[in-house]
């Protein structure tokens, strides 16, 4: 490798697995501010879906831009099939999601999201032979329990033969963090720009054929805002620790999103919490606790290789 390579691959800091974890564990608080911001929007989903992936889109370029400043050789010939099939994964699973809160209750939606630990169990032991531990399906059955005990009551309110498109989240999510886990040399800014373009271009002829854009100042800084920082900045960061931990492993420690996210809707959109909410989402947490505490850190610091 030559002296420039190993300057890139110095640029990916060793982390250990108990710092993945917290790590996914912060990034799924910076995605449960996603659906907060939606409701904060008077745009339609299209719209809103171009601000948000050119949010994460420029973010993402500007980095790269930055990290590999006079040496963009050196990021071409990292990129490979893998990292842009994650990027047109992720901006699937960007536009499933909001066009599922339309036809569907919110409940609904994140109930489907406890799914994608056992997708992602089955993809990882399809691709990359990666087993869960009984400590992992243990955490993964509580956790959907508590899920079923947030929104059972509400799982079929507003629901449309549409919003059924939500069933397809988490078998995406699944194989995305699968994707990204297998993908060799990634670069975790890589998969953003394909998916903040892509978001860009669907949005775009998605608002042209509904009639143009309609958005407020406001509206578009949302928008963009949701796209950098609520979505960009959590992503690279899940993208980097899942380098670490097992892709069962993360999609569960990111169901944070799914316990705070009805939390910032009621305290700023004051939609009201029942107690059921916040029972179960105290059942989720125990369940992401659990399985982080039983991870003992390795002896040193594990790299980032191509296998975690």
């Amino acid at each position: 490798m030559t002296p420039t390579g190993l300057a890139v691959e110095r640029e990916l800091p060793s982390i250990s697995h108990l710092q993945g974890s917290l790590i996914i564990l912060a990034t799924g608080i910076g995605f449960s501010f996603g659906g907060l911001a939606f409701r904060s929007v008077d745009i339609g989903s299209w719209e809103y879906l171009f601000f948000r992936g050119l949010g994460m889109g420029v973010v993402a370029v500007v980095v790269l831009a930055i990290r590999y400043r006079g040496r963009a050789s050196d990021l071409f010939e990292r990129v490979g099939p893998t990292h842009i099939a994650a990027g047109l994964m992720l901006g699937a699973m960007n536009v499933l999601f909001i066009v599922s809160l339309t036809f569907a209750s919110v409940a609904f939606v994140l109930l489907l999201q406890t799914l994608a630990p056992v997708t992602a169990s089955y993809f990882s032991w399809l691709v990359l032979r990666e087993r869960p531990t009984l400590t992992v399906v243990i955490a993964t059955i509580v956790a959907l329990i508590g899920v079923t005990v947030m929104v059972g009551g509400t799982i079929t309110n507003d629901l449309s033969l549409y919003g059924l498109l939500a069933t397809l989240i988490p078998v995406g999510f699944g194989l995305y963090t699968t994707l990204i886990r297998s993908a060799e040399r990634i670069d975790a800014m890589v998969p953003l720009v394909v998916a903040g373009l892509a978001l860009v271009v669907v949005g775009v002829v998605a608002v042209i054929v509904r009639g143009g854009f309609d958005a407020t100042p406001r509206d578009a800084a949302i928008g963009l805002f949701a796209g950098s920082v609520l979505l960009a900045a959590p992503l690279a960061a899940f993208n980097m620790a899942q380098r670490v931990v097992p892709a069962s492993e993360s999609s569960l420690l990111i169901m944070s999103e799914v316990v705070l996210a009805p939390i910032w809707v009621w305290l700023f959109v004051d939609e009201q919490a029942t107690a059921t909410t916040v029972i179960g989402g105290a059942i989720v947490m125990a369940a992401m606790v659990f399985l982080t505490l039983r991870r003992v850190p390795k002896r040193g610091r594990r790299p980032i290789t191509s296998r975690g």
